[in-house]
């Protein structure tokens, strides 16, 4: 019999449970971080991108307009690979490239607005949308401010961890 406190291990012997700290930390690490990159690659494909592409065009919805050393600083990817991104994302219709208008010899690229992937990413996200404002609907107003200061810092954490990964790459 086991209580809330601890549970059975191999050979019937009891463990401590895991804390809510302990299983909050192995739901983000493991089954949530692995659902969210199953889910956009999923939609990757249903537009026809693949998930790397799909992930730069929406860092471009979110930054706006830049230009394509900045999103391979901020992607850590290659000059010559973010040129192969912006390519793709650019014959899928989803983004442009337009001369600077400060300086001609330097390239912006923008998301074009109201593209046929826009709007079918925007179909996509719908229904993911509802559930989760149905489950955010459980919460009351401080309680989603907690959700999204940790969501926040957490963002943060990642971001720079895997900067710090670039760097430290052998």
């Amino acid at each position: 019999m086991t209580d809330r406190t601890t549970r059975p291990a191999k050979g019937g012997r009891t463990r401590p449970a895991a804390s809510p700290r302990q299983q909050l930390g192995r739901q983000l690490g493991s089954r949530f971080s692995t659902a969210v990159v199953l889910f956009h690659s999923a939609i990757a494909e249903r537009l026809g991108l693949n998930v790397t592409d799909f992930k730069c065009a929406e860092i471009l919805m979110r930054i706006g307009p830049t230009h394509p050393g900045r999103l391979a600083e901020m992607t850590g990817m290659s000059s010559a690979a973010i040129a192969q991104v912006v390519g793709r994302l650019e014959r899928a219709g989803l983004v442009k490239r337009e001369p600077d208008t400060a300086d001609r010899r330097r390239t912006v690229i923008r998301v074009v607005e109201n593209s046929a992937v826009q709007r079918e990413l925007l179909r996509t996200f719908t229904g993911f949308a509802e559930r989760v404002e149905q489950i955010m609907d459980r919460y009351d107003d401080s309680q989603l401010e907690a959700i999204d200061d940790f969501v926040a810092r957490v963002t943060e954490v990642l971001e720079g961890e895997a900067a710090t990964l670039r760097r430290t790459a052998h």
